[in-house]
């Protein structure tokens, strides 16, 4: 019999996708990924690398987890999904009610959504409809960190400060409020000798004074600004804010999209801050919720707002949701990530393995000329190098290395699975080290 010869591979296509956030033109081909296991992933072309990105985040137990694997499957096969403002299904309840679990005392309501995005969008809208229900038709403004990112839809560009994301997708929502971000004003312009500012509490004072503070209806943060550049403010900040929103009637958001489910160290990253008990009004959880395994996103407040809204004059609830928000395969999915978060304390792996990456970037890039500072929190670790340029660079070659870091803007993002362990993860940034030195040498 003649030998059987195999099919040749066929390479995807990738003319007709359009991939986000992404220049189209690029200097070479992309990646194309084919599948995954633990901490690394695999290209067409049968090459593995370490991701030390958690693809964007939001692979929290890393690849090809049987456990998620198959609580998706049999969920999918009994009942793969129903609209909740019609109905209930068991995986929705069970998450909500794991979730409140999760959550400081008060905190005990979930809507779901699809995406980050989205869950932002619904906290924006939960706060200000809040207070026209309650009779201060008035308070409508959202404040923000300048440097944050909250999502692409329209109000989560609406909420940062921030050129790249804003030019050219107006005319933008008003309402909106960017306070100084909570970085010496002086280091965002270059390493030098001076003495560091922080501005905080009383510089948001002052903002929300010159708007009215009592015009204001929410102000929403994330514990770390991830996108914004892994900035972590000083301890005390989110307690600050809390004070200050007692004080003005304002609901204070957390936006835990990046910081949530174990990635700093906490479950959530809030409670680096705030004293046990203490939490936002509102919360929204999204990408390592699901471990990247499908799209959900949590949205949990407090339950004196979720009662106001029985005073609704339309509807006697909220009129806001969508078709798969809660999407009850996610909703398993979420379940079985928590329980792999919970059961192995991934939380405290990460808050461990954290320092120790982040003892040795600080240590071996200390005379770095590419290097401006490495600051990061938990599994949420950020190399701001010289340049956007120099960012970049740094991410091929580690790319060309077998290690996958994120590089936005100046920059280059450490973050991956929670489940990495520690000799993996100290080889990845051995290399991205060494990637480091080599565009330092050339400046």
């Amino acid at each position: 019999m003649p030998a059987t010869q195999s099919a040749p591979v066929r390479r995807a296509d990738t003319r007709h996708l359009w991939h986000p956030w992404s220049p189209i033109r690029t200097d070479g081909p992309r990646l194309v990924l084919t599948g995954g296991r633990g901490c690394h992933v695999t290209d067409d072309t049968g090459r593995t690398y370490l991701d030390l990105r958690a693809g964007t985040l939001n692979a929290t137990v890393g690849y090809g987890e049987q456990r998620v694997v198959d609580a998706i499957v049999r969920q999918a096969g009994q009942l793969m999904t129903w609209d909740l403002a019609e109905v209930t299904t068991e995986p929705a309840a069970l998450l909500a009610e794991r979730i409140a679990a999760l959550m400081p005392p008060g905190l005990t309501r979930t809507l779901f959504c699809n995406s980050g995005s989205e869950g932002i969008e619904a906290a924006i809208k939960i706060a200000r409809m809040l207070h026209w229900i309650g009779g201060d038709r008035g308070r409508t403004v959202v404040a923000s960190w300048a440097d944050g990112y909250h999502g692409a839809t329209t109000a989560g560009i609406a909420a940062t400060g921030a050129a790249f994301r804003r030019d050219g997708a107006g005319p933008l929502p008003d309402g909106f409020l960017h306070l100084v971000t909570p970085r010496c004003p002086r280091c965002t312009a270059g390493p030098g000798d001076h003495d560091c500012r922080v501005p905080g509490t009383a510089e948001w004072e002052e903002q929300l004074a010159r708007v009215g503070a009592h015009r204001v209806a929410a102000i929403v943060v994330e514990p770390v600004l991830s996108v914004g550049g892994v900035i972590v403010p000083p301890h005390g900040t989110l307690a600050g804010l809390r004070e200050l929103c007692d004080r003005h009637g304002i609901l204070l958001i957390a936006d835990e999209v990046a910081t949530g489910i174990g990635r700093t160290g906490h479950m959530l990253g809030f409670q680096h801050d705030l004293a046990p008990g203490t939490g936002p009004d509102i919360v929204v959880t999204s990408k390592g919720l699901t471990g990247g395994y499908a799209p959900l996103a949590a949205v949990t407040v407090r339950e004196s707002v979720y009662e106001a809204f029985a005073d609704d004059p339309y509807l006697g609830g909220l009129r806001h949701g969508h078709t798969t928000g809660g999407h009850a395969t996610a909703c398993a999915a979420a379940l079985a990530v928590l329980d792999i978060v919970e059961g192995e304390d991934l939380p405290a792996r990460a808050a461990a393995t954290g320092r120790v990456l982040l003892e040795y970037l600080s240590a071996d890039l200390a005379d770095d000329p590419a290097v401006r500072e490495v600051r990061g929190r938990g599994l949420l670790i950020g190399v701001e190098t010289a340049s956007m340029e120099a960012a970049q660079e740094v991410s091929r070659l580690a790319q060309a290395q077998g290690v996958l870091v994120r590089a936005f803007g100046q920059v280059v993002t450490v973050a991956p699975p929670l489940v990495v362990a520690e000799d993996d993860a100290l080889d990845g940034v051995r290399t991205l080290a060494r990637a480091l030195r080599t565009v330092g040498g050339a400046w």
